[in-house]
């Protein structure tokens, strides 16, 4: 057990101290300029080292009660560094210490997250059961990013953006409150990510093609979303609310297909459930946005 974690560790430290290095460098690095290419490197590179922590995160083999616990670490450390700024004034003037200020917080909240997700994913016993899990997650993410988010930021406009991970531009030059982000992704987003890949390591699935799959999906997803917000602003709020769970579902079901064995009877109930949840986030989603 302890080589085993000793093993595991090493991966994922170095995936921590890459993540960490691009988060906090990315911004920084004005001279490339500011771009459509710029913007779709960014969202493809953020994504490959953000999911690279997450799956190496839920690849150590932690008890649910030990991953609670440095979770919980994990995040009082977040919240130490994320207001620090507001007690050291040196760090809120410099913009090159408030990237690094800002990019350790969001390494700790993508890690702690992770941690979050790594804890739960214990519930899944098999992998048969993962399948409709992920298809009612998908169903619930839409629901909370369409109906709670929205309210959230009626009430607290700073209050996702205060827990969220930003998503660095490379080439865009930092403000004085900080960097540009392209976007933010809230920590849900990390936690179901990262129950997938724990599910995906118990198993044995196949957890490099899950990698590579997903970090091909999340970026056009997000890409997709900054191009239509920026090239048709009346569609900019329906794009901002798009739920990050449909498409991790759908390359986790699709990508580790041959390790689900359902009976004859479960296929048909689970593409009959599948049509159902696309068909009531399609109607909610049209709906909404009337």
């Amino acid at each position: 057990m302890g080589q085993t974690l000793g093993d595991r560790l090493k991966p994922f430290g170095l995936a921590v101290m890459v993540y960490l290095l691009y988060r906090v460098g990315a911004p920084l690095v004005t001279f490339l300029g500011d771009g459509f290419v710029q913007v779709a490197l960014s969202t493809l590179l953020f994504m490959a080292l953000a999911t690279w922590v997450v799956m190496r995160t839920a690849a150590l083999p932690l008890r649910p009660a030990v991953a609670l616990g440095w979770m919980v670490l994990a995040l009082l450390l977040f919240a130490l560094v994320r207001v620090s700024p507001a007690f050291v004034p040196a760090l809120r003037q410099n913009p090159v210490a408030l990237e690094i200020v800002l990019g350790v917080s969001d390494t700790l909240m993508v890690v702690s997250a992770s941690l979050l997700g790594l804890a739960v994913s214990h519930i899944i016993r098999e992998p048969n059961i993962l399948a409709p899990a992920a298809l009612f997650a998908a169903l619930v993410d839409f629901a909370v990013v369409s109906l709670w988010i929205p309210r959230v930021m009626e009430i607290a406009p700073q209050a996702l953006s205060t827990v969220a991970v930003h998503v660095p531009q490379v080439g865009a030059k930092p403000t004085p409150t900080g960097l540009r982000p392209i976007g933010i992704i809230g920590p849900a987003d990390f936690v179901f990510l990262a129950f997938y890949f724990a599910c995906v390591w118990r198993f044995g699935m196949a957890a490099r093609a899950t990698y590579i799959w997903m970090v091909v999906a999340l970026a056009g997803y997000m890409f997709f979303q900054n191009v239509v917000g920026s090239l048709t602003p009346r569609f900019m709020d329906a794009v901002d609310m798009l739920p990050g769970l449909v498409p991790m579902a759908v390359v986790l079901l699709i990508v580790n297909r041959k390790y689900f064995h359902f009976s004859r009877e479960e296929k048909r109930a689970m593409a009959v459930v599948a049509v159902l949840v696309a068909g009531i986030i399609a109607m909610a989603f049209w709906a909404l946005r009337q």
